[in-house]
């Protein structure tokens, strides 16, 4: 690809995505809230580009260019914490999408490119089991974005991918996702605790994800949903007892109360990726030991 649009650049995903395209020589404009203390200020062949969610559809004004290979669009307001279970900031989220897929229309993009997550897969489910969990607006949002996209992009002709992410993990994640929560645990001197962890599950190191990623906007797709996964799938406990045995800690499984929230070990299939020439290149021992390997603290991961 020689020239993408990125919006939530300087978010988890949207950064290190950058720094990625910035590895593979492709000019890319920028596009969050602020780049105040943006890190891709000393990246070159990166043009940074204020622009707010509220404000997307005057991105047209702001970007002085038409054609580009992609636009990638991660932007997403309350990713993490309390900001989850907020029904009016989710749902603001999925308008927003389908605002960004019609002006990269008028931008010339190719191809539209946005994220889901493995979750929206449990939220398809609350009606039929009674889900009453707030962490599960955001599942539900994403979901709803997703299926919003589907209508808009097909009356407006635009080539449409949705790109459901699986559970990421190294790199600068701060999210507090399991893996994070589990290694601040540890340097905090804490045994981590869970629930009971029967789930199948999966996580994905963040450098196989960007690579999926990339390869959704270069290559012919010939779907318009791609889960990201490096394609394991293990029960949730047995990556834990994984990750403290690597670690030589404690870890405490089944002294949470269980959330009744249940995955499907099929849901982990990246069979479509696989199609459009992905090859997964970190295990989940490797991903951690490459993170132990490069010395990066709980806070970084």
């Amino acid at each position: 690809m020689e020239r993408v649009i990125v919006t939530g650049a300087n978010g988890f995903i949207g950064r290190n995505f950058i720094k990625y395209l910035a590895e593979n020589d492709t000019e890319v404009y920028a596009v969050d809230m602020s780049h105040e203390k943006s890190i891709l200020r000393e990246l070159s062949h990166v043009h940074l580009v204020e622009c707010s969610l509220a404000e997307i559809m005057a991105l047209e004004d702001k970007i002085n260019q038409k054609g580009f290979d992609a636009f990638y669009h991660f932007a997403w307001a309350g990713t993490t914490g309390k900001d989850r279970s907020d029904y009016m900031l989710q749902t603001d989220n999925a308008r927003y999408a389908c605002d960004a897929a019609i002006v990269s229309k008028k931008l010339g993009c190719q191809k539209f490119i946005a994220t889901g997550t493995i979750t929206e897969k449990v939220a398809e489910r609350i009606l039929d089991n009674h889900y009453a969990s707030e962490n599960l607006i955001y599942g539900l949002s994403k979901l709803y974005a997703h299926k919003l996209l589907d209508i808009v992009c097909r009356k407006n002709s635009i080539d449409y991918v949705w790109a459901q992410l699986s559970n990421i993990f190294g790199g600068d994640n701060t999210n507090g996702n399991l893996v994070s929560y589990t290694l601040k645990e540890f340097k905090e001197g804490r045994v981590p605790s869970y629930g009971p962890c029967e789930q199948p599950y999966n996580f994905t190191y963040i450098r196989d994800v960007l690579k999926a990623l990339y390869l959704l906007g270069e290559c012919k797709t010939s779907e318009h949903q791609y889960l990201i996964s490096n394609g394991e799938c293990m029960k949730l406990k047995d990556y834990l007892n994984e990750l403290g045995s690597i670690y030589n800690q404690q870890i405490s499984i089944g002294k949470r109360e269980d959330d009744g929230v249940r995955y499907e070990e099929e849901w982990f299939d990246n069979t479509a990726l696989i199609s459009v020439g992905f090859k997964p290149e970190y295990t989940f021992v490797r991903g951690i030991e490459e993170i132990r390997g490069e010395g990066q603290s709980d806070t970084e991961i």
